[in-house]
């Protein structure tokens, strides 16, 4: 139907016609809202559902996938390490200097890693360290 031609031809009918359309169309959209509060009401129903299988998952589990033996299998393809790694692996033998300190508290000299250490005035062993004071 052109609109155009109908509008300016004036014909009652057809304008009859489209507005008994046009309100059939609304009382369609009317009776929509109806389902919409049914719609309302589902979304509550899921939401409480959800909220209860969601206490009951925040518990814990136990991961079986950790005890399977499929975990490990894309170790062993060399074809998928090739895809999916971005970088090769590098082989970690940067040496290191040793630097000799002495501890603050209870003055036993050791030798560590130099990144290990903030201040060599300021260090403490690992056994004052992890004792209180």
């Amino acid at each position: 139907m052109d609109l155009n031609k109908l509008f300016s031809d004036s014909n009652p009918n057809e304008i009859k016609k489209l507005i008994s359309l046009l309100q059939s169309m609304v009382d369609n959209s009317s009776s929509d809202g109806d389902n919409e509060s049914e719609d309302n009401e589902d979304e509550q129903i899921i939401k409480t559902r959800s909220q209860k299988t969601n206490t009951k998952r925040s518990k814990k589990q136990n991961n079986k996938f950790l005890s399977m033996q499929e975990m490990n299998m894309h170790k062993e393809d060399i074809e998928f390490q090739k895809r999916v790694s971005k970088h090769p692996p590098v082989p970690r033998n940067r040496g290191f200097e040793p630097l000799r300190v002495k501890c603050r508290v209870c003055g036993k000299t050791e030798e560590v890693n130099g990144a290990l250490v903030d201040s060599v005035e300021r260090y403490k062993c690992n056994n004052c360290a992890s004792s209180a004071g």
